[in-house]
């Protein structure tokens, strides 16, 4: 893969996706470290390198930018591996035309979207076929691995229409570029051999919280929580306190969802006046470590706490799940 640093495209790409300084600096520092493996040091295939971007500042910007260059030199398969079927779901509607989340409405490249239950369709692999074509292919790491559930089973089974197993079609591209979101789910030993066996010319991990293991020169570009709250990207944590000394879990959590419960009214009201669209507000809890987020979760997916009103809301996100388990729990709707 020849790569050369087009610092026009790169800028044209940020306007024309309204990116983020960070996520422009994070295109920047890939397309850098591409060239100096590929075109500099002409090492061989695979390219690894993470990108450790703050939560909320808006990663899947910075896989759209980079499709949309890599795209423009002639890069044509791409794969972004989720670790369950949450962020599967989030990244299906950014690459989906029409979708109110969708990210396409601003990229050239206009990638053929691909995903375990359309790959075998007749239209979709008219396009798998097409040379001229981007594809991005959008699956969880358990689609990917041995045939051991069904959702493996499907992607690994002979297709005749590929002259073989979808998986195997995977590893047969020659200019395959994976994005591995929540890089941090994948250092097991089958999640990441199912990942590195598909020969990828390049690896792109994107998370939050870098796996210990992580070596240091992989980390190609970092921007901390800390700097996304001081640049406003993210929003600035308010810390309440009581005037008394209640501080169990369960006072902390439902003090939390009264001050949620307000600001829905007032967002309520101010839309309703402004004829603005409706916006639901977020809570983020921050626990102390997993298990108190994990004692979090319980308490709020309960059904005896508030009639069981936040059940169906929770979004739980730490290092230790992995698989189906990482974002666990549905998103409320609206919420950017």
């Amino acid at each position: 893969m020849a790569l050369d640093i087009d610092e026009d495209l790169i800028e044209e790409i940020s306007s024309r996706l309204d990116l983020r300084e960070p996520n422009r600096e994070a295109l920047e520092s890939l397309v850098l470290e591409l060239a100096q493996h590929y075109s500099v040091d002409a090492k061989p295939p695979p390219f690894e390198a993470v990108i450790d971007a703050a939560t909320g500042v808006g990663k899947t910007y910075i896989i759209a930018a980079a499709i949309e260059y890599l795209a423009a030199r002639g890069v044509r398969d791409f794969a972004v591996i989720a670790p369950g079927r949450t962020i599967l779901n989030k990244t299906i509607a950014n690459f989906t035309p029409g979708h109110p989340k969708s990210l396409l409405g601003s990229m050239m490249a206009s990638p053929q979207l691909i995903t375990a239950e359309t790959f075998s369709t007749p239209a979709v692999r008219v396009a798998m076929d097409d040379d001229a074509q981007t594809k991005l292919y959008v699956f969880t790491v358990q689609s990917l691995t041995a045939p051991t559930t069904k959702q493996g089973k499907k992607t690994h089974e002979f297709r005749e229409g590929l002259g073989a197993g979808f998986y195997k079609h995977l590893a047969s591209l020659e200019d395959l570029v994976v994005f591995a979101d929540e890089h941090h789910c994948y250092f097991g030993e089958v999640f990441s051999a199912a990942i590195r066996e598909l020969h990828p010319h390049a690896i792109v991990g994107l998370t939050a919280t870098p796996d210990p293991k992580t070596p240091d020169d992989q980390i190609i570009y970092r921007y901390p929580l800390a700097a996304a709250i001081a640049e406003k990207w993210v929003k600035t944590p308010v810390i309440v306190g009581r005037r008394d000394d209640r501080a169990d879990t369960l006072t902390k959590l439902t003090d939390g969802l009264a001050l949620l419960s307000y600001k829905d009214d007032a967002l309520e009201a101010y839309c309703i006046e402004t004829g603005n669209p409706r916006v639901n507000p977020v809570m983020l809890l921050i626990a102390k470590d997993t298990a108190e987020a994990d004692d979090f979760r319980d308490v709020l997916a309960s059904h005896e706490f508030d009639g069981g009103k936040w059940a169906d809301t929770i979004l739980l996100v730490h290092s230790k799940l992995k698989g189906d388990g990482e974002g666990e729990g549905p998103r409320r709707p609206g919420g950017r």
